[in-house]
């Protein structure tokens, strides 16, 4: 790929009025050498000069090899600090011929990293610097000072050798330092873009400087956009910076950050707000078919706050997509991009995690997102102090039409020891949907892990729970809600009937046992879905009860007579300082296997089970109504089958010790007529 000079007019201006010095050897110094033409213009104002280059054939920097001319400095070059400059490193070839056609022909080398800087640019605006292979330097080119302002670097090959295949690493290939703004890197075309990779540190780096743009380029992955070319980190937004923008909505504002090995781009610091990163690829190729890695694809740290990461391919990075860290770091948004998939959200590029806020990160946004796809979870909410944070509008699991299965490998959700007060959906309008994933929809983890509000959300055929507060399975209401475990094991709602007043609508009914103030709590309920171990979660959300009286709530609702119903609990709970109510501790869905019987309904059919709770090695009797003859299958919570007895004798039952571990069972009364073929009972087995 060749790079050409950009805008023509600025040429015509360069010829009309600016003057023209023209690099006719590879020297280090003197008459003709690129360091007297770059002192030329420093001496010269008020014109637009342009230094070109000419260097012959047989000068001895030629390599024929590779089709480039390389210039050694013996130190580093002298600052641009004069204004309105163009460095074309494209004359080279419109003088000499394409000798290189991979790239640019001109080759600043810094002799093993010996050399501080390749090129600076010092308290000068309106300077260009392209078309130049620029190699183990410390800092391949430097932009600073608050006067540094509307330059321009596009079409450099920075830290890679001739072809864009292989590293000559600088320490740092770009910094933009010390109040320079409104600088731009790349561009929106193939011609503008620079490629960086190779680099010990950071592929582009700004740090206390504002409203810069960063488009287009290539920063960690090969020429081809295929293959890694790593940077440590590929690009780093830290110190006082604000307003700047990395990529853009139009695809050729797009960088693919690809290939590093630590961060495709990271922003941490206090003093960085404000900073957006629009659009790009982070961890996977150019076409987003498959994954280039970086260990994590984005990083906010160390109080960066108010930044905004929107519309991005976040896919295939070896640990998390995005990654939410440290204390004080706040209120970022994170919103339409999608999180371990294709760049067409139907097939998985998988990060380990989707999204990842650990160490006291607070009061993020995770808002419509595609976070589907990833080999571990989808969002984690993880460590003390990981509070308020708000997911909203997502898909979890399944693909971008929100309707096929690409689940995420364990849980959509998990929050695990110690956040606090996080909201998961809120309303009908920031619902999301969690779908298809391996083990749970949500699983609130730890003792400390309290006040995390999962509402209004549709969930379904996940492979466990659609909420589960551990342990793992479902958790039986226990007497007066003793308030130990994640969200303090909020007990689950009862449903005691079902009526219906008049076709498609039907009077509701149940109980909430809890151990004061029943008033306070939130009733949800539920059309029931029902996953592949037939256990019901949450897909149809149809409304919420707000009034509950001596633990007896009721409402008036719309379906159809063959949906199963079932509901949450919520306390609700203010963050303190905070009067929104918007968060709280809400409960498992309530239990029901795909028969439409609640276990809480034991005295279904005038039958019950004694003793309960049991104990294994001993007799269980069932009291069975009628004269029908029973047959019984006994599942785990996850609705595998322990045990099948054809036919029920006598209505005893022996337990067998080394079949069944302390917990509780469903056992499923088979009939053998029409009237009410299956019967769901529950039983405890203790120790």
């Amino acid at each position: 790929m060749k790079y050409r000079l950009l805008i023509i007019l600025s040429l015509f201006v360069v010829q009309s009025f600016g003057k023209k010095f023209v690099v006719i050897n590879s020297n280090n110094a003197g008459a003709g050498s690129f360091r007297a033409a770059i002192d030329s213009c420093n001496n010269i104002t008020n014109t637009t000069d342009t230094i070109n280059f000419n260097i012959p054939l047989s000068d001895p920097g030629f390599n024929p090899s590779y089709g480039i001319w390389i210039i050694h400095p013996s130190e580093s070059l002298p600052s641009l600090i004069a204004g309105d400059v163009l460095v074309d490193g494209t004359s080279q070839t419109i003088n000499q011929g394409n000798r290189n056609i991979y790239g640019p022909e001109i080759m600043l080398s810094g002799n093993k990293n010996t050399v501080e800087t390749g090129m600076s640019i010092i308290n000068a605006s309106g300077i260009t610097i392209q078309g130049l292979i620029i190699g183990e330097f410390l800092y391949g080119i430097q932009v600073s000072g608050q006067n540094a302002t509307d330059n321009y670097i596009s079409g450099n090959f920075i830290g890679t050798n001739y072809d864009g295949t292989a590293s000559a690493g600088n320490y740092n290939a770009i910094e933009i330092l010390s109040g320079a703004n409104d600088n731009h890197i790349g561009g929106n075309d193939s011609l503008s873009r620079n490629l960086i990779g190779g680099n010990l540190y950071a592929g582009i780096r700004i740090s206390d400087a504002n409203n810069n743009t960063v488009t287009g380029n290539y920063v960690g992955i090969s020429l081809d956009g295929k293959s890694p070319l790593p940077n440590y980190d590929g690009i780093t937004i830290e110190g006082y910076s604000h307003g700047n923008k990395i990529g853009g909505m139009d695809s050729g504002e797009r960088n693919v950050c690809s290939g590093n090995v630590a961060y495709g781009i990271d922003i941490f610091g206090a003093g960085c707000f404000a900073n957006e990163i629009r659009g790009n690829y982070l961890g996977t190729d150019c076409s987003g078919s498959y994954a280039v890695p970086n260990t994590y694809g984005i990083l906010f740290d160390d109080r960066s706050n108010h930044n905004l990461v929107s519309g991005n391919l976040i896919s295939g990075n070896t640990a998390f997509g995005a990654y939410f860290y440290n204390n004080g770091t706040n209120t970022n948004t994170l919103t339409g991009n999608l999180i371990g998939t294709n760049a067409e959200g139907i097939a998985a590029i998988p990060n380990e995690t989707g999204v990842h806020i650990d160490g006291a990160s607070f009061g993020n946004i995770i808002d419509s997102n595609l976070i589907s796809g990833n080999s571990a979870n989808g969002i984690t909410v993880f460590a003390s102090y990981t509070d308020i944070n708000i997911i909203t509008r997502n898909r979890i699991g399944t693909d971008i039409t929100g309707i096929q299965p690409l689940g995420n490998r364990e849980d959509g959700i998990r929050i695990s020891q110690g956040p606090k007060y996080n909201l998961i959906g809120g309303t009908q309008l920031t619902a999301n949907t969690i779908a298809f994933n391996g083990k749970n929809g949500v699983a609130v983890e730890s003792d400390l892990s309290d006040y995390n509000r999962i509402s209004c959300n549709s969930i379904y055929k996940n492979g466990n729970l659609g909420i589960d507060l551990y342990p793992e399975g479902i958790t039986l209401n226990h007497p007066d809600n003793d308030g130990t475990g994640p969200n303090d094991n909020q007990n689950y709602p009862v449903i005691l009937s079902k009526t219906m007043i008049s076709p498609g609508q039907y009077f509701i009914s149940g109980y909430l046992d809890s151990p004061t103030q029943p008033n306070q709590f939130l009733v949800e309920i539920y059309i029931a879905d029902f996953n592949d171990a037939g256990i019901a979660q949450g897909k149809t959300y149809l409304g919420t009860v707000y009034h509950i009286t001596n633990g007896y709530w009721s409402d008036t609702l719309s379906f159809s007579a063959t949906d199963s119903i079932i509901a949450t609990a919520t306390k609700p709970v203010n963050y303190p300082g905070n009067s929104l109510f918007l968060y709280g501790n809400t409960s498992e869905f309530t239990p029901m296997l795909r028969n439409n019987a609640s276990v809480e309904a034991i005295t279904v059919d005038h039958s019950f089970i004694y003793p309960n709770p049991s104990h294994a090695g001993e007799s269980i009797h069932f009291a069975l109504s009628g004269n029908r003859k029973y047959s019984i299958e006994i599942m785990d919570p996850l609705g595998r089958v322990i045990l099948q007895k054809i036919p029920l004798l006598n209505g005893m039952l022996e337990l067998s010790g080394n079949r069944f571990k302390q917990g509780f069972y469903y056992c499923i009364l088979k009939t053998d007529t029409d009237i009410n073929p299956w019967v769901t009972k529950l039983f405890v087995l203790d120790p």
